[in-house]
């Protein structure tokens, strides 16, 4: 039986932003999250759809939301006695009258089975689903960070975050005015690597680097912009850069890598620690990362750790998330009978390449 034609279904069209669907497995229970623009009788509206498809709800919230101005996100959890193919219904129908900003749908009951295919990207642009599902720090700092109480630091990395959030596959990355104490925080870093490259760096990280420098505005002075940076990588090796508001899980990390997308922060550490960050910033990504993605080689590598985890089991990402850690951030190679670094972890910080390739090392086994 077809819902109600006293409901309203086209509202949805100028209202709905987005919408989350989630499955508690072990309550029985899916959690609905949608943003919906602020109007009045939006919300009521909306709630009688779910009545018309004979969804009954246990539990309502709303909160502004933090990444669409204007707009209000509201948290609904169905009954456990809602039948899942009305849910399914729903949620067919928020995808289909929503206006598509941001369409995650997360593990429904009918892929919670423990013997089914993980939810992966089928192509470039699904990766806007799960780009914004970050883990950790964004606009959000713990206590701990060097930035916590700094209230411009704060405000300058949620104006980061909401670039990264309001990004979608396909537009070019927003260039960004860094302040001058951005940009000394960056000379810092800059000039510390840049004097370690020559004798530190495998070889083909110091063949890319000058390319950087010439092509891409890589110098003490200047932080690169990401627009720049991924047109250049684009021409030499297909990988493209997507901006982050901060931690992805490493199935999502490693599925960007898959279409040859790398997600890359665009803020910078706190001016009060240059030597540290707690995060991924724009330093460990354009000085550790960015040079090897133009490597032809390593951006195959890089590429085929990505496609072993398309619909991999979780044990399965663990593994190749160590592989990862091992390599692509920590990795050390022999070049010429001397220890030279390849991992962006190393690369991106002069006290751990020093380190790395000093007699203090200790061979584990050994």
């Amino acid at each position: 039986m077809p819902p109600t034609q006293l409901v309203d279904e086209d509202f949805l069209k100028y209202t709905m932003v987005s919408y989350v669907a989630h499955e508690n497995a072990d309550a029985g229970r899916t959690t609905i999250i949608f943003t919906l623009k602020e109007k009045p009788g939006a919300l009521a509206e909306t709630l009688k759809i779910f009545q018309a498809h004979d969804v009954n709800l246990s539990h309502i919230e709303s909160r502004p939301s933090k990444t669409h101005s204007g707009c209000y996100e509201i948290l609904v959890e169905c009954t456990e006695d809602s039948d899942q193919s009305k849910i399914e219904e729903l949620i067919q129908l928020f995808k289909k009258k929503g206006d598509g900003l941001m369409v995650q749908d997360w593990n429904t009951r009918s892929k919670q089975n423990k013997d089914s295919v993980p939810w992966f990207p089928r192509k470039i642009s699904d990766i806007d689903q799960f780009a914004n599902r970050i883990l950790s720090y964004g606009a959000e700092l713990d206590a701990d960070h060097p930035g916590f109480k700094d209230t411009t630091y704060r405000a300058r990395r949620k104006f980061f975050a909401d670039i990264a959030f309001n990004y979608r596959y396909g537009e070019k990355i927003p260039r960004v005015d860094y302040t001058a104490e951005e940009i000394d925080t960056w000379r810092v870093v800059y000039n510390e690597l840049v004097s370690l490259y020559p004798t530190h760096a495998c070889k083909e990280f110091n063949y890319i680097f000058p390319l950087l420098q010439q092509n891409c505005g890589f110098r003490a002075d200047n932080i690169p912009q990401l627009q720049d940076v991924s047109d250049f990588l684009k021409d030499c090796t297909g990988f493209t850069l997507r901006p982050v508001a901060g931690l992805l899980s490493s199935r999502d990390f490693l599925a960007g890598l898959a279409f040859r997308v790398f997600h890359s922060t665009q803020y910078i550490r706190h001016h009060s620690s240059p030597k540290y960050t707690p995060e991924p910033d724009i330093c460990h990504e354009l000085l550790g990362h960015v040079p090897l993605f133009a490597d032809t080689d390593f951006a195959q590598f890089s590429q085929e750790i990505g496609l072993a985890s398309l619909g991999a089991s979780d044990d399965v990402i663990k593994q190749l998330a160590t592989l990862y850690w091992f390599t692509i951030e920590f990795g050390i190679c022999l070049q010429n009978g001397e220890k030279k670094a390849y991992g962006a972890g190393l690369l991106s910080s002069f006290g751990e390449l020093q380190y790395s390739l000093s007699d203090k090392v200790r061979l584990l086994g050994k």
